[in-house]
């Protein structure tokens, strides 16, 4: 058990470089349960190991700088120690000095006392240079937006072609700033007046939405989680535009409604409560590690008429239903703010894999779907190979599919040209989601 913050962030820090099959988020919560700190030490953990993790590639490039040797060859918990200790120089309210002693002493309370004098002196370096001089080194412009923007070259080469270099900043800003948060009130539940009266009692500051009415955004959040309110399943943690993917669904009382990728199970929880709690939904996922968090929602929401699968929908068999939710894997590039190590793990050919599983879940699934059902293929990728490309490509293999634009008038500034949902981060301040209608013909 971590007995200080900084001991909390450099042990789940260097947990993370040492396994990244482990998301950060995870391994975060973790250590966090398993911690005596109190409210304000853990908001400070959460701020760094976020931050860190976000900012990874500008604050090597600051380290480099003043680290003698090959610094991709030093040593993880030595990576880890630096980049907390310059985290906090240059993003981080702490003052200089206490920056400095702070993480030298971390030093010897993670077994690390060799390496005092070295982090001791690389940032007193680092102290002393702005990051204008650390760009002024580097001739190569993508590498430089690279670095000041800590986003991977080959995203950025992508995006500069398709966005153009004034939006693509606006992106990067956006995925580098703590992300908004969203919670959807259950109305299973709780009517909206006792809700906002509870958000009041615990002193969460709150605006409710003005697309879906069920949603609300909230300045501060960690406390709700310890209320009994929120293990009541009152409420849950939801991005809006993951809640407008659901909301299009429009599932109804007594309608067969298959989710068909549904880990973890905030949309299918969605699709729930918009049907009042009587549609007939089957949950599947093909991860049965990943549906025991579906399970987990579903009992602390009170879910009813919830049936809970694993099955793999790119090549077996779905229950025949009048609706279907396709919320496949992608490469995540419109949810970077909220998944600060998904941009580290992602590789430029990753959407030449996903784009495969995409079109044989979209191919095997559209089988199940009953004459006159609605699909709703989504991702929170903004790459179009996975979105219109992927529909473009299939769309004529699947029989009788025709597509259906978003007609709702509130939903209007998020749809774009060819009648789908397009949430851009920048523009939108929401998660970057796409999501299409296609109806089988009767």
């Amino acid at each position: 058990m971590a007995n200080t913050p900084r001991e909390l962030v450099y042990r789940t820090l260097l947990a993370a470089e040492r396994d990244s099959s482990r998301a950060i988020d995870d391994l975060l919560s973790d250590a966090l349960q398993h911690s005596a700190l109190g409210p304000r030490n853990k908001a400070w953990s959460m701020e760094i190991v976020y931050g860190v993790t976000r900012m990874r590639l500008q604050l090597d490039a600051w380290i480099q700088t003043a680290y003698k040797g090959r610094y991709k060859k030093a040593q993880h918990s030595i990576k880890t120690l630096l980049r907390i200790g310059v985290f906090q120089l240059k993003y981080m309210q702490t003052a200089d000095h206490a920056a400095l002693n702070e993480t030298v002493n971390l030093c010897k309370r993670v077994q690390q006392s060799q390496a005092r004098g070295l982090v001791n002196a690389i940032l007193r370096k680092i102290q002393t240079l702005e990051l204008d001089q650390i760009l002024l080194m580097v001739s190569n412009p993508i590498q430089r937006l690279a670095i000041k923007t800590s986003h991977p070259e080959w995203m950025l080469t992508k995006w500069l072609t398709r966005y153009g270099s004034e939006q693509v900043s606006a992106l990067c800003d956006y995925n580098n700033k703590a992300p908004r948060t969203w919670l959807r009130r259950n109305a299973l539940r709780v009517a909206a007046t006792e809700f906002e009266a509870y958000l009041t009692r615990e002193a969460v500051s709150f605006k409710r939405s003005g697309i879906l009415e069920n949603f609300y955004e909230v300045e501060t959040s960690g406390s709700l989680l310890k209320t009994h309110e929120f293990h009541d399943g009152w409420f849950s943690f939801q991005d809006i535009a993951a809640g407008i993917v659901a909301h299009i669904m429009d599932p109804q009382p007594g309608q067969v409604i298959v989710d068909a990728c549904a880990a973890p199970g905030g949309k299918m929880a969605y699709l729930s409560e918009l049907s009042k709690g009587e549609a007939q939904i089957t949950a599947c996922d093909a991860s049965q590690k990943r549906l025991v968090k579906v399970d987990q929602n579903i009992q602390r929401l009170g879910l009813k008429h919830i049936t809970v699968r694993q099955l793999d929908a790119a090549t077996e068999a779905l229950p025949e239903a009048h609706g279907i939710l396709l919320d496949v894997p992608c490469s995540g590039t419109g949810v970077l703010g909220r998944r600060p190590d998904a941009r580290w793990k992602r590789q430029a050919t990753d959407s030449l894999s996903l784009v495969n599983i995409q079109s044989n879940i979209l191919k095997n699934s559209w089988k199940y779907l009953k004459p006159g059902g609605l699909l709703v293929y989504a991702t929170c990728t903004l790459e179009p190979e996975e979105n219109w490309d992927l529909i473009d490509s299939v769309l004529e293999l699947l029989d009788g599919a025709e597509l259906e634009s978003i007609a709702d008038e509130k939903l209007q500034p998020y749809i774009d040209g060819r009648g789908a949902l397009s949430t851009l981060p920048w523009s939108h301040e929401m998660d970057g989601m796409f999501a299409v209608k296609i109806r089988k013909a009767l």
